[in-house]
């Protein structure tokens, strides 16, 4: 008489880089509240490029009308946890993926691996982003203001830095997107996805035209009094 015995599932398989409700959810996060909150705040940021007034309106909101508990809130819940949970969801999943290009077709196979490229390449970014603005101005009171972000970007090697940061956000989105649209099983048939394939590229230049534009905002205009400067 033989006895069946079932075999205990460790942590480290339930992590594994093809879990069905992590890589769900991965996806998820990765277009909303990550892809949502890269958008908004690319298009709050362009406003440097209309007029001064108009980008330090947006940092006296968020830094001196908003109250501090709903600010925090919206910082943790909306941005560092699903940001937090994207990253290191999606380092797993570059540590079990496997690229291929002669067993796929090439396109999709270079966007597979520009996709987990890219990721690293925007968590290395995102480490220098946040220190260097949001870190730097709570913990030292860095500027954050049109004038602070205009000194920040006199360096050149930081605006390179910020150039690959935008356009790798900016692939990285738009193609977490057609592969989303994908793994819900909104883009079914080949046609359909080949669509909005282009379409997803098209996002993509124009999300990273948007980036860009706010980054050349920073030098178009003389630089107004910081908003923040009796706060």
């Amino acid at each position: 008489m033989s006895v069946q015995t079932t075999t205990s599932i460790g942590w480290r398989e339930k992590l594994k880089g093809d879990n069905y409700f992590l890589h769900k959810l991965h996806s998820l996060t990765g277009i909303f509240p990550v892809g949502y909150y890269l958008v908004q705040h690319l298009f709050l940021n362009s406003m440097a490029a209309i007029d001064p007034k108009y980008f330090n309106a947006v940092v006296y909101f968020f830094n001196v009308i908003l109250p501090k508990p709903v600010l925090w809130a919206m910082e943790l819940f909306f941005v560092i946890l699903p940001l937090l949970f994207h990253s290191l969801y999606g380092f797993v999943i570059t540590y079990h993926g496997k690229a291929n290009i002669f067993k796929y077709r090439y396109r999709e196979n270079l966007g597979y691996t520009l996709q987990r490229v890219t990721g690293v390449v925007i968590f290395l970014f995102l480490l220098f982003h946040v220190y260097s603005t949001t870190i730097s101005h709570k913990l030292y009171g860095k500027d954050i203001s049109y004038a602070g972000m205009q000194a920040h970007f006199q360096n050149p090697w930081v605006v390179a830095l910020y150039v690959i940061g935008i356009t790798a956000s900016s692939y990285h989105l738009f193609n977490g997107i057609w592969n989303f649209c994908i793994r819900w099983g909104i883009t079914i048939g080949e046609r359909a996805q080949r669509n909005l394939y282009k379409f997803c590229m098209v996002g993509f230049v124009l999300l990273t035209a948007l980036g860009i534009t706010a980054l050349a905002g920073f030098f178009m205009h003389e630089a107004p009094p910081s908003p923040l400067a009796n706060h």
